[in-house]
C-alpha cells in the first residue's frame, strides 16, 4: 500500500525529521481550511476579513469550527502518517489495537475523579509561582496567554443552546483526547522510547511536552501530573483507549462543572478549591486513592 511503513528503517533522527515536517504541513493545512471557514461566512470582503480579526470573539462558530481543524491537523492527522509510515501495522504502533478490559476502564474513570483534589492544590500552588524581576517580561507574556486562552474558551463554551453545548463535548472531549492522546501516548511515547529506554523518564518528558504545548504556565504543573497518569496508564495497559477514556473523563468532569455551576460563581469557586486552604487534607486522600487506583490497573494489566 502506498507509502506504508516507507520509513521504518529510517533513523530515529529521520523519523523527527519526518514527524516535524508533517506536523507543520498539517498545521498549514489547518490553517487554510480555518481561512476557508472565513471566507465561507463573510465572503472574500476584506473589510468582513478584517472585522472578525478585530472581534474574533464575536464568532464562536468560526472559533469552534478552527479549534477543530487545528485539533486534527495538529495532532490527530500527523499521529496517524507518522505510525503508517513508521511501521508495518500503524493500529499495533499506535495502540489501538488492543482491547480494553472493563475493569480497568472503570479503575481509570475513578483514578481521575479521586486525583481532582490533588490537580486542585497543585492548580493552587501553580498560581502562587512569580518569575525573579529579570524575566518580567515573560511572566507578562505568559499572563497574557493565559487570558486569551481563557476568552477563548470562554467564548466557545458561553451558550445555553443544547446543539451547541453537545457541539462543544463532542469537540472537547471526545476529538481532543482522541487526537492528543493518539500523538502524545499513542505517537511520541512510541517513538522516543527509541531515545529514552527508562519508562519512566520517558512518561514524564512526554507529560512535560504534553503540558507545555498548552501554552498555559498557570496550568503548567496539574497538565503535567495529568500528563504522567495519562502516560503510565498507556504503559501499564498497552493500549491507547485507556488514555482516552481517562483524558476525555477529565476534560467532561471540567465542561460539567462549568454548565452546571456557570451561573454559581460561589459553588464554582468552593469546587475549583477542593483540595486546597483548609480542605488539603482531601489532597492528601486523592494522592493516596490515587495510587490505589493505579496499583490495580497495574495488577490488572499484568494479568
Amino acid at each position: 500500500m502506498f507509502l506504508k511503513a516507507a520509513f521504518k528503517n529510517a533513523s530515529v533522527y529521520v523519523q523527527l525529521l519526518m514527524l516535524l515536517a508533517i506536523v507543520a504541513c498539517c498545521m498549514i493545512g489547518a490553517v487554510f481550511f480555518s481561512s476557508l471557514l472565513i471566507i465561507s461566512k463573510v465572503g472574500m470582503s476584506p473589510e468582513a476579513i478584517l472585522e472578525i480579526q478585530k472581534n474574533l470573539f464575536d464568532y464562536p462558530e468560526i472559533i469552534r469550527g478552527s479549534l477543530l481543524l487545528e485539533t486534527l491537523g495538529i495532532f490527530l492527522f500527523p499521529s496517524i502518517i507518522c505510525a503508517w509510515l513508521f511501521s508495518d501495522n500503524y493500529k499495533e504502533y499506535l495502540g489501538v489495537d488492543q482491547p480494553i478490559y472493563k475493569p480497568v476502564a472503570i479503575w481509570a474513570i475513578l483514578s481521575i475523579i479521586v486525583a481532582v483534589p490533588f490537580i486542585n492544590l497543585s492548580y493552587h500552588f501553580n498560581q502562587q509561582m512569580t518569575f525573579p524581576e529579570s524575566f518580567s517580561w515573560l511572566e507578562k507574556w505568559m499572563k497574557e496567554m493565559e487570558d486569551a486562552n481563557s476568552q477563548t474558551f470562554e467564548a466557545i463554551l458561553n451558550t445555553k443552546n443544547i446543539s451547541t453545548i453537545i457541539f462543544n463535548i463532542l469537540i472537547s472531549c471526545v476529538i481532543v483526547a482522541i487526537s492528543e492522546e493518539f500523538m502524545f501516548r499513542g505517537l511520541l511515547q512510541k517513538f522516543f522510547s527509541r531515545l529514552i529506554p527508562n519508562p519512566h523518564i520517558l512518561i514524564w518528558i512526554i507529560a512535560i511536552l504534553f503540558s507545555a504545548m498548552h501554552l498555559q504556565f498557570y496550568g503548567f504543573i496539574p497538565r503535567l501530573i495529568l500528563g504522567g497518569c495519562l502516560g503510565y496508564l498507556m504503559y501499564y495497559t498497552k493500549t491507547i483507549w485507556i488514555p482516552i477514556l481517562a483524558h476525555f473523563t477529565n476534560n467532561f468532569l471540567s465542561l460539567a462543572t462549568y454548565y452546571l455551576f456557570r451561573n454559581k460563581p460561589d459553588e464554582m469557586q468552593s469546587i475549583d478549591t477542593i483540595g486546597s486552604g483548609t480542605t488539603w487534607w482531601l489532597s492528601v486522600a486523592s494522592l493516596a486513592l490515587l495510587f490505589f487506583c493505579f496499583s490495580q490497573i497495574k495488577k490488572a494489566g499484568n494479568q
